[in-house]
């Protein structure tokens, strides 16, 4: 199973509140006599509550830790329940509303931060509305022209929202505001045009993906309770960096070390770029995860984790897992597996198998979905995949006399015409007391281990490897494995 700690042992680290200046942030908020209110802060773009108190008979509502609360966006959550969002950060914040309508009455009447961060927030609300109007127009007509006008009211919207942007982050320097206005925005000039005059769609790529974080300040500590912040992360290693392992591992080290202040912020990157590729369901991002725990988690020589947000015993499973994973990512060579055919008697290599690929499969006689699919599989691999070249060596477990006498009678009454191997009974039964008669003369320690050398956890499990007996593909159906296959073949075409 996946070790999906990381998020968990990362939130309880990094709850620990330093010392803050004193802070007094008053809410009044009417229809809240005697209520229960709450105080929630961001953590990236989710919400934890951070803080309780109960408002006085009037609905006025005082948050004033003495601790102190961390800069950044925080919302205050009233019985509903129903929230509105705001800055803390100063010294005194004070704020009304009523349960009403909580955000449309929201009114700032201590705060400079606030008051420009809810005149943001209003300005962007109101031009959304009326771009969606237009939209609507503009879809409703069929005239052209109409059209045209439309277009161009919609780029005057734009404008002006981006040009008070600008002016919002030109007057506000130094402000929680500001910095988050300023973050939301694109960068400007990553446009690269030919000498034509078109766009270049390469360079401006190349361009925007440089200058993602120019309005960014990446040792920023606030940057963790901002919701902006967190999104453009995601889409920076999501979506901007192409979903290339070696590609996601050269941009997560160098975002990585940019952010790199020692504490947080460093943990919040590496914690969330590898739980991001350790539960991803898309093939070979497992060597994203195998990069990020070598590379940060897992002590490596001389050089010592730096995970120590993680207790002992999650931290050395998770390099466990990592350890497993390593040999088994998509370009890693395959360890051979030499195990005996239904006879006992002959050692079959998957390295001397004869075809160019080989589809490896592990399964088990006793696993009700392993018999339900290979029957289906081995139809489909005699029809598409056998005559691209590609071989299969089935696994298959048999190490006492049930699962031996199964395992023979399955591959015979679904003439299973393709290499079949196991781990049998008698081999298994006197490997266990004197394997040096099987090693190294006709096999190998890791052969004989395949389950744990190949992190057969569940069954039925697949690979397929390459003429190098290289692994270029794990899960994959044959419909999949027939495109893959030919996909190699034009890359690297096969000998005639």
């Amino acid at each position: 199973m996946k070790n999906n700690v990381l998020l968990a042992a990362f939130l309880g680290c990094a709850a620990a509140v330093s010392a803050q200046q004193p802070q007094r942030m008053q809410f009044t908020i009417e229809g809240t006599a005697n209520d229960t209110i709450y105080l929630a802060n961001y953590f990236g773009n989710k919400l934890y509550y951070a803080d309780t108190t109960v408002a006085n008979a009037k609905g006025v509502a005082v948050f004033n830790k003495a601790a102190g609360y961390k800069a950044g966006v925080y919302a205050v959550v009233v019985p509903g329940p129903k929230y509105f969002e705001f800055l803390a950060g100063e010294p005194v914040v004070e704020m009304k509303s009523d349960t009403a309508a909580l955000n449309e009455h929201l009114t700032v009447e201590r705060s400079l931060e606030n008051q420009l961060f809810q005149g943001y927030v209003r300005f962007l609300g109101e031009k959304k509305q009326e771009a969606e109007k237009l939209r609507q127009k503009m879809e409703a007509t069929a005239d052209p022209i109409a059209k045209g006008a439309i277009k161009e009211r919609l780029k005057g919207l734009d404008s002006a929202m981006i040009n008070y942007q600008k002016e919002l982050v030109a007057n506000n320097p130094n402000t929680l505001a500001g910095y988050i206005v300023k973050m939301s925005m694109a960068p400007a000039n990553t446009e690269v045009y030919k000498a034509d005059g078109t766009l270049d769609s390469a360079a401006s790529y190349y361009s925007y993906r440089h200058h993602f974080w120019d309005n960014t300040d990446l040792k920023d500590p606030r940057n963790l309770r901002i919701p902006v912040f967190q999104n453009r992360f995601d889409e920076y290693i999501g979506k901007v960096i192409p979903q290339i392992p070696d590609t996601i591992n050269h941009y997560a080290d160098d975002l990585i070390n940019r952010m790199d202040d020692g504490g947080d912020l460093f943990k919040f990157a590496v914690n969330g770029i590898t739980y991001k590729y350790e539960t991803s369901d898309v093939m070979g991002m497992d060597a994203v995860f195998v990069h990020m725990a070598k590379t940060y988690y897992c002590d490596n020589g001389d050089r010592k984790g730096r995970a120590n947000w993680m207790s002992a015993e999650k931290l050395e499973k998770l390099c466990e897992r990592a350890k497993k994973e390593a040999p088994l990512i998509i370009g890693a060579q395959a360890r051979d597996i030499i195990l005996t055919d239904t006879t006992e008697a002959n050692w079959v290599s998957m390295y001397k198998m004869p075809e160019r690929y080989v589809f490896i499969i592990f399964w088990d006689p006793h696993c009700g979905h392993c018999k339900k699919v290979l029957p289906t599989i081995h139809e489909d691999w005699k029809a598409k995949l056998k005559p691209l070249g590609v071989g299969v060596y089935a696994v298959a477990k048999a190490t006492d006399s049930t699962l031996f006498n199964d395992w023979k009678a399955f591959i015979k009454t679904n003439d299973l015409d393709w290499t079949n191997v196991g781990l049998t009974w008698h081999v298994f039964k006197e490997a266990k007391t004197a394997s040096w008669k099987f090693i190294p003369k006709y096999t190998t320690i890791e052969s004989l281990n395949y389950a744990d050398t190949w992190d057969v956890y569940s069954t039925p499990r697949f690979f397929l490897v390459d003429q190098d007996r290289k692994i270029v593909a794990k899960q994959l159906d044959v419909d999949q494995m027939v495109e893959l296959v030919k996909a190699l073949d034009k890359r690297n075409p096969p000998m005639k």
